[in-house]
């Protein structure tokens, strides 16, 4: 019997040799499964988009000791120190949070850092103004509903419910600060490490009206930071109660998405059971047929959470730094993935 550690070398040799030979795409995570009576061996990127884990017959998950992760965030804290341009008042659970959201790919790490924290600096309008008791994000509150938990199979959920049927107070950029305030409240508070994360945008009040609201520069910023920056581990993202035009709306946003991540996309049509293919009653709000309690109540714990660290966001230089980095870092972690 191999040990989950020698068949690890023999996928990445494999993987290697194979890529050398020009049978399989780009470096990347790689993914072992049975299909039929042959065995196929598959090379799967999407910057940090992806599915990591690396599974045998029996399913086993490869994982990092606490020894090893203990090593990687004090190597990862030592680097911060190193760069004038990133924020050194991050605790430890933070930095493991990106490493973890890496696969504890060092350099995977690195780079969602460097973004994560250039993104504040280049986007002002995103990452100030936010004030939870303003009357702009007063107003956002009071139309969008948010949730964020643990649900079944080491799973978290991210739900994202509008309520403005004519689309008359939505905000696309207020939308957007509130979207990174909640973030950063959840990076800041939660405490534990999903092996995946599930995506729910409820878009039933949204209307062609919305055409009139969207920001292509926000949203282009948004997609950046949602595909290679925020670390979490995404694995899905479900539209629910989609409408007939959602393909005008969807083909808004596709030309900043990268292929891998409209792969990660399902629409489900108002009424569908099809959702429950994917996350079960049990891990669901009850708005959704699920057993949860309702949005409305997940979203005053969203709030409370917010609230907590009011005066945090009230600094305008939170995880900034006054000095300008040279960009994302190069890494050959996809070239030389370690998986000793």
């Amino acid at each position: 019997m191999w040990s989950s550690d020698s068949m690890l070398r023999v996928i990445y040799r494999f993987c290697v040799l194979t890529r050398k030979k020009k049978r399989i795409c780009d470096d990347g995570p790689y993914s072992w499964w049975n299909s039929g009576n042959r065995r196929r061996w598959k090379c799967v990127v999407n910057a940090r988009v992806w599915n990591l884990q690396v599974i045998s017959r029996k399913g086993v998950n490869m994982e990092k000791s606490p020894e090893e992760i203990q090593k990687l965030v004090k190597e990862l804290k030592d680097w911060i120190m190193r760069q004038p341009h990133l924020p050194k008042d991050l605790d430890d659970k933070i930095i493991q949070r990106f490493l973890h959201s890496c696969f504890y790919d060092l350099d995977a790490a690195k780079n969602a850092m460097e973004l994560f924290f250039r993104i504040r600096v280049t986007s002002p309008e995103i990452v100030n103004f936010r004030d939870p008791d303003s009357p702009q994000m007063q107003k956002a509150l009071k139309i969008v509903n948010m949730a964020q938990y643990q649900i079944s199979k080491n799973r978290n959920i991210w739900i994202w419910q509008l309520n403005d049927p004519g689309l008359d107070n939505y905000d696309y950029l207020q939308d957007a600060r509130l979207f990174f305030m909640t973030v950063d409240a959840w990076i800041l508070s939660n405490e534990h490490y999903e092996d995946a994360d599930i995506v729910v945008m409820d878009v039933k009040d949204i209307t062609l009206k919305f055409i009139t609201k969207f920001n292509v520069s926000i949203a282009k910023k948004l997609s950046k930071f949602q595909e290679d920056a925020m670390p979490i581990r995404l694995k899905e993202v479900h539209i629910v109660n989609a409408p007939p035009f959602i393909d005008k709306l969807y083909g808004l946003m596709k030309p900043f998405l990268k292929p891998k991540m409209t792969e990660l996309i399902h629409f489900h049509s108002p009424k569908s059971q099809t959702l429950y293919n994917y996350v079960s009653k049990e891990d669901l709000p009850e708005d959704y047929g699920g057993t949860r309690p309702s949005m409305n109540e997940q979203m005053e714990k969203v709030v409370d959470t917010v609230m907590k660290y009011k005066k945090t966001f009230l600094h305008e230089n939170f995880w900034k730094s006054e000095k300008k980095g040279k960009g994302v870092v190069e890494t050959t972690s996809f070239r030389a993935l370690d998986i000793d």
